[in-house]
């Protein structure tokens, strides 16, 4: 069935590649200088026919030169982009080359994305909300993680000071981290997904190799499959096309160390290279005293990366990038009966990847990706370990017919394995799924307006079977400062191997928790809404409107207490659970189930502006309801209102600058009322963050920050109860921490 698929898609695009395969049209080109007259490699180039509003993206290579080949006859306004720079535009005809100019600004908002189309293509063009966060942005916050990092962003949480206390406990639009997809340079983060909570930490995830971070939000499993149900999170790295070397250390309160080191410039021929290698740490700490237990664990990381690119000949591209990290946690922990246990935790991943890109033709390009990563958990505590390992190959043919219209095929092929000792049922041999795709889209320019995107993708999974998920959008061009869009999108999420095949008996304790291999997939569907309006280049305002459904959610259930051999064969037959798990007696048994709906709704707002004299101010805000499907019930965990400002200054001719940080969470349910079990709040906090930098010449710049300037804490911190037990802590921030640091950079 795929191959027949996959075979009448490549017979739809004969007559295309055919047609790109006439005598040549006349082609764009040019070149983009810096100030002082210097080419400028890397830069985002977009080509727009002005007739048809059809947009195509090239980067400068190393001459600063860009080219556009076979356009058609008519006028075209280019478009140069970088960060740190005002966006430089000129119109041409075709056959013609212009020169444009680069010159330096701290505000900038013409940002190319890769992840709401899986094509490069300017943000304010796509039909699907896409947040970024841009190099520049990473660099000036002085903040080293991922989760750090987004906590600026309309619609998405992350859990501030999780780095020891297990994930950083993500969501996009009131959706949680197992439904969003992290990806990094667009290929799948190995963790153990389904056991290691079902998500990937991302306040692990170092800032240091990365160009940027892209949020796409809503279901995106048309173009990426499984797990995209609520978002995607892709982490974007850097490919240097000139000189960039960076170099930074900083030291802070509670042991807070950070060292990162990172370069790339061209090397022989029309090659680049770029690596960056980090280490960073933090001591434990502690919210309840009276116990022996430790709220935030200590830890450490340290991550290597490496990435590169030859150009062997004009219109062919081979890459490659290689991936490392290894995380410890040391400290102590409660059981379920009381009863003190050591946090001693090794994990480590290591990827690695290769790419060929070519330009087939004029307006046809084929890439082609290999890539594999694997994952690895161990405890010294215990005799628990963990296994990941994924390989997935995949193809893309990208295919522009005419002036309108971008086509894109691809297919894609994948293997999960999952093996350890008290993880997985199968100790010896572990599990394995595979999985084939087939996909496609199609973006149409309907008159100079009006841009629909339309899409599907096919899955095959070997285990829980088949699936297709949907899309359609729409961006409307009302004037050019003002663009409306609207998408509506399905998806799903296959349960993992860790749900499926889960068997987990703590040591201490009075549970287990077992998979089920006659698990269903999740689904979802997903509406977006909005605009953006931009009256001028140094101010921009947005809105969304949102609505997910999603459906089935799996979710541990308790079956009961095991207390005889009897009782325990007659609770497996009646619920229909297979006894090759062998739960144990004595202990509690939870199973996997697909037992929930949820829906998530609301309305996110952000914009920025340029107010001169330096000074720029951002915020964003976000009003969501989540609740059970089937209850009506509010979700735990998610703030009905959460929002974040930001007001920068910059004095270029001191070397100065200031900024002032601020998120606000209101109210929300820590934890839900089950039985007799009464429901918890948790009442509404802000964390404000200072930050400041002095350039001192030679490159050299120093830099200070004071994190929760407020010392918010959890009101519950250093609280006993009546009975003698410390009061439950919901939100594990360590309070007011300063850091200070050195960078020397050179680009």
């Amino acid at each position: 069935m795929l191959l027949r698929l996959v075979a009448v898609s490549c017979l739809c695009l004969v007559p295309a590649v055919a047609h790109a395969q006439e005598p040549p049209s006349p082609a764009v080109g040019g070149t983009v200088r810096d100030a002082a007259g210097l080419p400028v490699p890397g830069v985002s180039v977009v080509l727009t026919n002005l007739s048809t509003r059809f947009e195509r993206v090239s980067v400068t290579d190393e001459r600063g030169a860009f080219t556009f080949g076979s356009v058609a006859d008519g006028r075209y306004r280019v478009l140069a982009s970088l960060d740190g720079f005002s966006p430089a535009s000129a119109d041409t005809q075709a056959g013609h080359t212009v020169e444009l100019t680069l010159a330096p600004s701290p505000f900038s908002e013409q940002v190319t994305v890769v992840s709401a189309s899986r094509q490069e293509a300017l943000r304010e063009s796509l039909a699907t909300p896409v947040s970024v966060i841009t190099r520049d942005r990473l660099a000036e916050t002085g903040r080293s993680t991922v989760g750090d990092v987004l906590r600026e962003l309309p619609g998405v949480i992350t859990r501030r000071g999780s780095e020891g206390t297990g994930v950083a406990g993500e969501q996009v639009q009131g959706i949680d981290s197992r439904q969003v997809l992290v990806l990094f340079d667009g290929q799948p983060i190995a963790g153990a997904r389904g056991i290691k909570s079902g998500a990937v930490n991302l306040d692990r995830q170092t800032t240091e190799r990365l160009d940027r971070v892209e949020v796409v939000k809503g279901a995106a499993s048309a173009l990426f499959g499984s797990d995209a149900i609520g978002g995607v999170i892709n982490l974007v790295p850097r490919d240097i096309r000139r000189r960039d070397v960076d170099v930074a250390a900083v030291a802070g309160e509670h042991g807070r160390r950070d060292v990162r080191v990172s370069g790339g410039a061209p090397v022989a021929g029309r090659s680049t290279l770029f690596a960056s290698a980090s280490h960073a740490g933090r001591d434990a700490f502690d919210l309840t005293p009276t116990t022996a237990d430790t709220t935030g664990a200590e830890f450490a990381r340290t991550d290597v990366f490496a990435r590169g690119a030859a150009e062997p000949r004009p219109g062919l591209r081979l890459s490659f990038l290689g991936s490392s990290y290894r995380n410890t946690e040391r400290g102590r922990a409660l059981s379920t009966t009381g009863a003190l246990q050591a946090i001693d935790i090794d994990d480590a991943s290591v990827a690695g990847g290769l790419t060929a890109q070519w330009q087939a033709a004029s307006g046809t390009s084929i890439e082609a990706r290999v890539y594999g990563t694997r994952f690895n958990e161990s405890s010294s505590a215990s005799s628990d370990t963990l296994y990941e390992s994924l390989s997935k190959v995949d193809a893309t043919l990208a295919q522009n017919i005419g002036e309108r219209q971008l086509l894109q095929i691809g297919v894609e092929a994948s293997s999960d394995k999952y093996a350890g000792i008290n993880r997985v049922r199968n100790a010896d041999g572990g599990h394995a799924a595979d999985t084939a795709v087939i996909w496609a889209q199609d973006r149409v320019n309907l008159g100079s307006r009006v841009t629909m995107t339309v899409g599907g993708r096919y899955d095959r999974h070997s285990i829980f079977g088949s699936a297709f998920s949907p899309k359609a959008a729409v961006n409307a061009r009302l004037a050019d400062s003002l663009r409306l869009r609207a998408s509506y999108g399905e998806g799903f999420r296959a349960p993992d191997l860790g749900q499926l095949f889960y068997r987990f008996v703590p040591a201490t304790g009075v549970y287990q928790v077992i998979g089920n291999p006659d698990l269903g997939p999740e689904s979802s569907r997903s509406w977006q809404a909005g605009a953006d309006y931009t009256p001028s280049s140094r101010a921009r305002v947005g809105i969304n409107v949102f609505h997910n459904d999603v459906a089935h959610l799996i979710e541990a259930v308790t079956l009961g207490f095991l207390s005889s051999p009897a009782q325990r064969a007659a609770l497996l037959a009646r619920e229909g659970v297979d006894p090759a798990f062998a739960p144990v007696l004595g202990r509690l048994l939870f199973h996997y189930r697909n037992v929930r709906d949820v829906v998530t709704r609301g309305v996110e707002l952000d914009g920025q502006a340029d107010l001169g004299n330096g000074l720029q101010v951002a915020g964003a805000y976000t009003l969501l309801d989540a609740i059970d499907g089937g209850s009506g019930d509010a979700l735990a965990g998610r703030h009905r209102h959460h929002g974040a400002a930001r007001a920068t200054w910059v004095s270029a001719s001191r070397g100065l600058r200031a900024e002032v940080r601020g998120s606000f969470f209101s109210s929300w349910i820590a934890v839900a009322a089950r039985g007799s079990a009464p429901l918890e709040k948790a009442p509404a906090y802000a964390l404000w963050d200072l930050y400041a930098a002095k350039r001192l010449g030679f490159g050299l710049e120093v830099f200070a920050a004071i994190d929760n300037a407020t010392d918010s804490r959890d009101p519950n911190a250093n609280v006993v109860l009546a009975n003698g037990t410390p009061a439950p802590i919901y939100r594990p921030d360590i309070g007011r921490a300063t850091r200070v640091g050195l960078r020397w950079s050179i680009r």
